[in-house]
């Protein structure tokens, strides 16, 4: 296993979906099973008896998160999902839109943030014992986040609430282990395949907690 940066993973993704046929959404799949046995350990160890907010963005980092959604549904806990961007734009073929879906279909409950005043609105729902999923950016995220997913970022730091990051903690660069601004503090970080390199950088471990790489199905000769 080597550590990686933002290109070196993007070309490990697109040669095990291209060259090697390795469907998209199994990747997927295996990303948020693997992130959801990882935050029920957390909601475990931590002696939470809150709800669980999974907070998506619009990229497969998102998607990853409404994996994490519906299996964590599924070990019966209270799962919320909290949309960070337009649901009306989601690309319902791609692999983010149809976990999308299939959360909506299942009834989970999905509430949208997109607005200053729908961030406002969680002020109600971050309440002791709750666990934070944080899936709203992921290892492309190069520059600092707008509002106001800022805002949310700085809003869930505020509240100091348990959290693991699906990949990367949002806000944080993968390549340098910088914040962009503002970045989620997780108690652990569920990272994709092979460790980011900015998560060594001096400064990083605040935010990215406890690591643990997750197995989504790479194989080996891919060079990980």
């Amino acid at each position: 296993m080597r550590w990686v940066t933002r290109d070196e993973m993007r070309g490990i993704d697109r040669r095990a979906i291209e060259e090697l046929g390795i469907p998209a959404l199994v990747l997927m799949e295996n990303a948020g099973r693997g992130a959801a046995g990882e935050a029920a350990k957390l909601y475990r160890e931590k002696g939470l008896g809150g709800p669980v907010l999974v907070f998506c963005g619009a990229g497969n980092n998102g998607g990853d998160g409404f994996v994490v959604a519906r299996h964590l549904a599924n070990a019966g806990l209270d799962v919320r999902v909290l949309c960070c961007f337009d649901r009306g734009k989601a690309d319902r073929l791609r692999e983010a839109g149809v976990n999308l879906t299939i959360c909506e279909r299942m009834g989970l409950p999905i509430s949208d943030v997109l607005h200053a005043e729908g961030v406002e609105r969680l002020r109600a729902q971050l309440v002791p014992g709750a666990l934070v999923v944080d899936a709203v950016f992921g290892v492309g995220l190069s520059q600092p986040p707008r509002e106001p997913q800022a805002t949310l970022l700085r809003l869930l730091n505020e509240a100091g609430l348990a959290t693991l990051a699906v990949d990367v903690p949002s806000g944080l660069d993968a390549d340098t282990g910088v914040a962009l601004g503002v970045a989620l503090r997780a108690d652990v970080t569920a990272t994709m395949a092979c460790p980011k390199v900015g998560f060594r950088r001096p400064g990083a471990a605040q935010y990215v907690g406890r690591l643990v790489v997750v197995d989504i199905g790479m194989p080996a000769c891919l060079g990980q």
